[in-house]
């Protein structure tokens, strides 16, 4: 075969599992350069692709899958009997349009996610470096680089966010307007808290950053290009807010209706946006009972994310359909790639007859002038051109190597 697969990922392995094969850049390096000083390695191009998602490893030339799956055993400290039942394994075409899937986000746990097309593309550097990538992973990996770009720019499949971050700031713009307008209050420096405020950076009139921890909230401030103040001043913070995103860690509310209602009799009446992303939640429900008050929590955001999603599911075909495209493309280059030296073998034949047939008929017609000699030439070499014309052009949509040698006699010595 002239590209395999073999690999585990969020459908086929454990967490704990797909962690003892999980290779950061340097240990792909160690992997890539023992698999090419090893003389046993049944293949000369090697490529490994580890996300928190999965670890697959790309080779060529494979005939077997056994070689990969020790590969992968030797990564995990599992014996290969044990890893067995949580690898899948593709070959030729099948391997590529894998890779294509995957570059283009089919293949991820929320589909349509862009960052795995950054780490298919670091997975193939990887392996240039190590100097395991020759010319079957370039092209698969090309391959699977256009599909990822072509899905992304040619279909919706990416277009609406699928984080909880990301779509409360889009909420937040769908209700209130331009977010350069506002000024946003952001309340809790976590996981999402971060994600929100890097969001926003650079995107509101005025961000502000409050959390329990004030090292935390500078921190965060200083990435975000943020006003960090101290959990004394939320009050006030909320009195000159426009919008409050809260995604605090904390087990009980934080912004209670007493609190916010105290906030809009210091900061007089407007309206203002609260978009409740913590778990449990930050708000009280009452405060969007107050007069200018409007509250969004994680009910309302998750009912967003499943129409995004749904949309996204929408684009699945368009996008399945752009893979099957960089596939055929993928597979005709390697058609291309296996009659070419039988191309060579043809023509050169051709021209060995042509060369023959040419000193024989000089040789009957006797002292022949050159005007006659170079017809002879020109006549015979339009000829061979003309007939291996076609047989030219459609063996590489055969991509049978051998058949060829025995139509044209290639095989005979």
């Amino acid at each position: 075969m002239p590209l395999a697969c073999t690999g585990v990922n969020h459908r086929t392995a454990s967490v704990a599992l797909r962690e003892r094969l999980a290779l950061g850049p340097v240990a792909q390096q160690r992997v890539l350069h023992e698999s090419r000083r090893d003389p046993r390695a049944p293949f000369t191009e090697l490529a490994i692709l580890s996300t928190c998602n999965r670890t697959e490893v790309y080779a060529a030339p494979v005939d077997a899958s056994d070689a990969l799956l020790e590969l992968l055993s030797n990564i995990a400290g599992v014996p290969p009997a044990a890893l067995l039942p949580h690898t899948y394994h593709e070959a030729g075409v099948d391997a590529v349009r894998r890779l294509c899937r995957v570059a283009a986000g089919l293949d991820s746990m929320v589909l349509g996610e862009s960052e795995i097309q950054g780490q298919v593309a670091a997975a193939f550097r990887t392996a240039e470096e190590a100097g395991t990538a020759g010319q079957v992973l370039g092209a698969a990996f090309r391959a699977a680089a256009q599909a990822g770009r072509r899905a992304r720019s040619e279909t919706g499949i990416g277009h609406l966010p699928t984080s909880v971050s990301t779509e409360a700031i889009r909420l937040l713009r769908d209700v209130a307007g331009p977010l350069d307008r506002l000024s946003v209050l952001l309340v809790g420096t976590g996981k999402m808290g971060r994600l929100a405020g890097l969001a926003l950076r650079r995107a509101t009139a005025r961000l502000t950053v409050i959390s329990r921890t004030a090292a935390h909230a500078r921190e965060l401030a200083q990435h975000c290009d943020a006003e960090a103040l101290g959990w004394h001043e939320l009050a006030n913070a909320i009195a000159h807010a426009d919008a409050i995103i809260c995604s605090t860690g904390a087990p009980h509310a934080v912004l209670s209706r007493d609190l916010v209602q105290g906030a809009i009799a210091t900061g007089g009446a407007r309206r203002r946006i609260f978009v409740d992303i913590a778990v449990p939640r930050d708000v009280e429900p009452e405060v969007g009972t107050l007069e200018g008050c409007e509250l969004y929590d994680l009910d309302a955001l998750q009912q967003r994310l499943a129409g995004n999603l749904e949309t996204r599911h929408r684009e699945l075909p368009a996008a399945l359909a752009i893979v099957e495209q960089e596939v055929e493309r993928f597979d005709a280059w390697q058609r291309r790639r296996a009659v070419h030296p039988v191309l060579i073998e043809m023509r050169a034949q051709g021209e060995a007859i042509r060369q023959r047939e040419v000193a024989r008929a000089l040789r009957r017609l006797g002292a022949a002038s050159p005007e006659v000699a170079a017809l002879l030439e020109e006549f015979s070499k339009s000829l061979v051109n003309k007939l291996l014309h076609e047989p030219t052009r459609r063996l590489p949509t055969v991509g049978d190597p051998e058949l060829a040698r025995a139509l044209f006699g290639l095989d005979t010595g």
